[in-house]
């Protein structure tokens, strides 16, 4: 399911490639995409729903193609620390609504996240999953989203209509099982919590039924409603 936001991936590196590769065919809104170099920017441009643009991702006069005010996601994925810490912190400024900053150097974290910038660190990232799998391997399985027999899927309610009203802990189904509720800011776990129309669903669902994912959760809904009243 696509999400309609606007996402930026600025900067050169196998991490930005990769990011854009998985969020090509997600994104509802503009994917854009900030290169360098022109014949990498040409390359990318080639890619079905990726806007590619040719310039330093600390140049301002670039970021300020990318409608910023708007953007849902800034991610600065260079290889370069400085470069990334700076572009950041200027999407930031600009009104973005989440930042993060791809970083090697610990020492920068602590300046990004005073002003709500999100630092990456791709070896730490890569590491704890890897570790996951290693001790926790049936963990690692359920939560992989390349491999396994399940995957993960946030929706908002209100694209499933029925499910409004409904109780958390009644969300389950043979194939599917709807695990929180996020709304306000907080997330929601307790079996009574109630799904209001501006909800976040997160579930779990195995990917044998992805194509017909909503008509399960409108069965799913029918089940809890039937449940509902009957207490």
């Amino acid at each position: 399911m696509s999400a309609k936001m606007n996402v930026v991936i600025a900067g050169y590196s196998t991490f930005s490639w990769e990011l854009v590769a998985q969020l090509k065919d997600q994104i509802g809104g503009r994917l854009y995409f900030v290169l360098p170099d022109h014949d990498q920017a040409m390359e990318a441009g080639t890619q079905e729903n990726v806007i590619a643009v040719c310039g330093e991702i600390t140049d301002t006069d670039v970021l300020d193609q990318l409608d910023l005010e708007h953007c849902h996601t800034f991610v600065a994925g260079s290889r370069e620390d400085q470069a990334n810490v700076l572009s950041a912190l200027y999407a930031k400024n600009q009104g973005a609504q989440h930042v993060y900053a791809r970083i090697f150097e610990v020492k920068f974290s602590g300046l990004l996240e005073s002003v709500g910038v999100e630092p990456i660190q791709t070896s730490h990232t890569a590491a704890a999953f890897m570790a996951v799998s290693i001790l926790k391997p049936g963990v690692a399985e359920l939560v992989s989203l390349t491999r396994g027999q399940f995957d993960l899927e946030e929706i908002q309610a209100s694209d499933c209509a029925e499910l409004i009203g409904c109780r958390l802990g009644n969300l389950q189904g043979e194939q599917l099982h709807i695990i929180a509720v996020a709304q306000s800011g907080n997330t929601f776990l307790s079996y009574n919590t109630l799904v209001e129309p501006d909800s976040r669903l997160i579930l779990i669902y195995n990917k044998r039924i992805q194509k017909r994912l909503y008509k399960e959760l409108h069965q799913v809904a029918l089940w809890a409603r039937q449940r509902l009243n009957c207490t």
